[in-house]
């Protein structure tokens, strides 16, 4: 009797145990919105102001390596948390051995607001007797006001090279 009574004890604690257990698991967080390099906005070419745009005229050029982040979700949203790397490489116009760069982060989903993008100037330093340089920014936070893991990817999430008109276009005729 008193075994059937410990085994019939034992069946009914199970499920309030169980459930404990599920209690103690921690919920896997919400995904962050979809990141992309953007492919014409990749690469920069900086050129000496008033020359030609032969290999002699290249101030520097550059590349968007990748980036790392994390979004960390609170009751306003989501914050995403970006550090962006790059590669430069000095070219021989650059006398300097410094040269000027700005990258976008944008949210096309709140264009035309203010926050659908948001441009980060850097300065590269080659240092001495080195033509290339890579660079990690300063992490960077972007807000997006969503609460529900399912609507998160309406906020793609885009980075590149803020280009003149003409860098841009250079960009697409080489990739031609």
């Amino acid at each position: 009797m008193l075994r059937s009574a410990r085994l019939l004890a034992a069946l009914l604690a199970a499920p309030i145990l169980l459930s404990g257990c599920s209690l103690l698991q921690k919920k896997e967080p919400p995904p962050c919105p979809p990141i992309f390099i953007l492919a014409d906005a990749a690469t920069v070419t900086k050129f000496r102001p008033g020359g030609g745009q032969d290999l002699t005229d290249v101030e520097a050029e550059a590349e968007v390596l990748g980036y790392k982040g994390h979004c960390v979700y609170d009751e306003a949203g989501a914050e995403l948390n970006l550090q962006i790397s790059i590669a430069a490489k000095r070219g021989p116009a650059n006398t300097s051995r410094k040269v000027q760069f700005s990258y976008f982060v944008a949210i096309p989903y709140f264009y035309p607001k203010p926050q659908a993008k948001a441009i980060f100037p850097i300065s590269v330093e080659f240092p001495e007797g080195q033509n290339l340089a890579h660079f990690t920014d300063e992490e960077i936070s972007m807000r997006i006001p969503v609460k529900d893991r399912e609507l998160i990817d309406k906020f793609v999430v885009y980075i590149g090279f803020q280009t003149s008109p003409e860098e841009l276009e250079q960009n697409r005729r080489m990739k031609r």
